[in-house]
């Protein structure tokens, strides 16, 4: 009898451990569960992050274009502040907003909330550069903040059109570099890469699935860059010296339009 009773205790103490593991693997997976209900959506969180770099776009136009005026352009140099300080103020709500919840997607990178503090840094130091009066050192620094965009993306697996269009624009002039300093022989053995990195483009989606315009207008767009590309590879195989540079001093404006459009 006292055998029983003491086996009687001993399941008992098994059932309840039982219990014990049960109920924690309960809260544990009613956690994660928690946590991932509360996670935002990687669309909103790209859509957020892409009002500020609308903005930043801009001003990096207008940039461009007060780099190449003859003459200082104040009204041009205040519409540019103008952006900038616009997307500098949406950059820091995308930082409060997901800065400590990000998306499942970015859930493992823990550079995560580093990146998005970077990429502000950068910001303030474009404004830093502009009102000094640096306004080509407030361009270079744009374009190093659109790459810290495209490492965020990339180095957590996201491939985007608008990230194979910087690669792509980037080998464009790097091709053009090449043919103003060393001739038709350099650019000709980096045409493979630049056609390979057109495809890349071409394989990915069309950034506006749900708007049917504006994936046409990309497509498009695309098109035009990919025929000129075709005919950049037609005139090196011929050696014909004008027309390649002719066709290399477009294709940035071409990629630029179908960027523009992606984003």
């Amino acid at each position: 009898m006292l055998k029983a009773f003491f086996c009687g205790l001993r399941l008992i103490k098994i059932i309840g451990i039982i219990g014990i593991i049960s109920l924690s693997l309960l809260l544990t997976f009613s956690d994660a569960t928690e946590k991932e209900k509360a996670a935002p959506s990687l669309r909103t969180f790209d859509e957020d992050v892409a009002r500020s770099r609308r903005k930043m776009r801009t001003y990096c136009a207008i940039n461009q274009e007060l780099i190449t005026a003859k003459a200082s352009d104040q009204t041009k140099q205040a519409e540019a502040v103008k952006f900038l300080k616009e997307a500098q103020e949406l950059w820091s709500a995308v930082r409060q907003r997901y800065q400590d919840n990000p998306p499942i997607e970015y859930s493992r990178d823990t550079k995560f909330k580093a990146r998005l503090a970077e990429i502000s840094e950068v910001m303030d130091e474009m404004f830093a550069h502009l009102e000094a009066g640096r306004i080509k050192r407030s361009f270079q620094t744009c374009g190093f903040a659109c790459g810290l965009f495209v490492n965020m993306h990339e180095e957590n697996g996201l491939i985007y059109g608008l990230d194979q269009l910087f690669h792509l624009r980037k080998l464009i002039k790097t091709t053009e570099t090449l043919n103003k300093n060393a001739g038709l022989d350099a650019v000709k053995k980096i045409i493979p890469a630049l056609l390979q990195k057109r495809n890349e483009v071409f394989m990915t989606p069309c950034p506006w699935p749900d708007d049917v315009k504006k994936c046409q207008e990309y497509t498009t767009a695309l098109k035009i860059l990919s025929s000129e590309l075709d005919n950049l590879t037609l005139a090196v195989n011929k050696g014909e010296d004008n027309e390649v540079s002719k066709i290399l001093s477009d294709l940035p404006n071409l990629c630029n339009t179908a960027y523009t459009l992606s984003l």
